[in-house]
C-alpha cells in the first residue's frame, strides 16, 4: 500500500491506496476503500478467494495470514515476507548506522539473490528452481544466516545501532515467512513486482499532490490497474488503449475479451 492525499469535506487527509499483483495471471489490481489502511480492507478484498501464497512486507495488516482471522479459504495459504525489505533495513544499518555487523547479513542475502538471478538467466523450470532452492548450497546459506542472527541476538542491544536492531528483529520475527520462498519455485524472493507497480502511483502523487474526492481516488485505482497490467504483459499501453477503444466503438461489450491477456496484443 502507498499513501495519498484525498480531500474530505473541507480538508485533505492522508489516505492509502492498495495494490495487489497476481504473478501467475499477470494482473495488477489497485484498490481503494475510503482511504483505510486497516486489515479489514485486505480481508474484504480477498473474500472467499483461495490463495496459494501471499507475499507482503512486515506491516501488521498482513499478519492475518496464519492467525485467528485466517478463514477456511486461507488455511493452506503460504505467507511470504519480502526479502528486499530486510535487505533495505540492513543497508540502512550499514550506511546510516555505520554498523559493520550488518555487512555479514548482507553478504549472505546477496548470495541468495545471486542464485535467483542465475536461475533466471538459465531459464529453468519452476520444478528445477524448487530443487535448486532446496539444494545444499541454498540450505548452507540459510544456516549461516540463522547462525549470524542467533549470534547477533545474543549480543547486548546497546552494542549495536538502532537500525541493526530493527533489521535483526525483523529477520527474527519473520524468519519462517522470509525463508518460505524456497518451498516452491513459483514463489518470488521479494515483492518487487508490486513495488514496481506502485511506483507509477507514487510518481503521480508527487506530480498531482492530491485527489479531490474518494471517487477521484477510486477512478485513479481503475486507471492504474489497467496501465500496470498492460505493462506487466510487456505490451504498449498506447497500442492496448487504441485497440480497446476501437473494439468498444465497434460495439464490443464482452469486456472479459478486452483484458490485456485476451485482446491480441503483439
Amino acid at each position: 500500500e502507498t499513501w495519498c492525499k484525498v480531500r474530505k469535506y473541507d480538508h485533505y487527509k492522508k489516505c492509502y491506496m492498495w495494490v495487489l499483483v497476481n504473478k501467475a495471471e499477470k494482473i495488477v489490481i489497485f484498490f481503494y476503500d475510503n482511504g483505510s489502511r486497516g486489515r479489514e480492507v485486505l480481508t474484504d478484498f480477498v473474500g472467499e478467494a483461495e490463495l496459494k501464497a501471499l507475499m507482503s512486507d512486515g506491516y501488521n495488516a498482513y499478519t492475518f495470514i496464519g492467525d485467528e482471522l485466517k478463514g477456511n479459504n486461507l488455511k493452506y495459504t503460504v505467507h511470504l515476507v519480502c526479502m528486499a525489505h530486510l535487505r533495505a533495513k540492513l543497508i540502512k544499518a550499514l550506511e546510516q548506522g555505520k554498523d559493520e555487523h550488518a555487512r555479514l547479513f548482507l553478504a549472505i542475502i546477496n548470495r541468495l539473490y545471486a542464485l535467483e538471478r542465475s536461475y533466471d538467466a538459465e531459464g529453468i523450470t519452476v520444478e528445477e528452481r524448487t530443487l535448486r532452492r532446496n539444494s545444499l548450497e541454498t540450505k548452507s546459506l540459510l544456516i549461516d544466516l540463522r547462525q549470524h542472527l542467533d549470534l547477533e541476538l545474543s549480543r547486548p542491544e546497546e552494542l549495536r545501532s538502532g537500525y541493526l536492531t530493527e533489521a535483526i528483529n525483523y529477520l527474527n520475527h519473520f524468519w519462517n515467512e522470509l525463508t518460505a520462498y524456497v518451498q516452491d519455485g513459483a514463489f518470488p524472493i521479494d515483492n518487487n513486482a508490486a513495488e514496481r507497480a506502485v511506483r507509477c502511483m507514487t510518481t503521480a502523487r508527487n506530480n498531482s499532490f492530491h485527489f479531490g474526492s474518494d471517487l477521484g481516488a477510486q477512478m485513479s485505482a481503475t486507471y492504474h490497474s489497467i496501465i500496470s497490467t498492460v505493462k506487466l504483459h510487456g505490451s504498449s499501453v498506447w497500442s492496448y488503449l487504441g485497440k480497446f477503444f476501437t473494439k468498444i466503438f465497434e460495439g464490443c461489450r464482452d469486456y472479459s475479451s478486452l483484458m490485456p491477456s485476451c485482446i491480441g496484443l503483439e
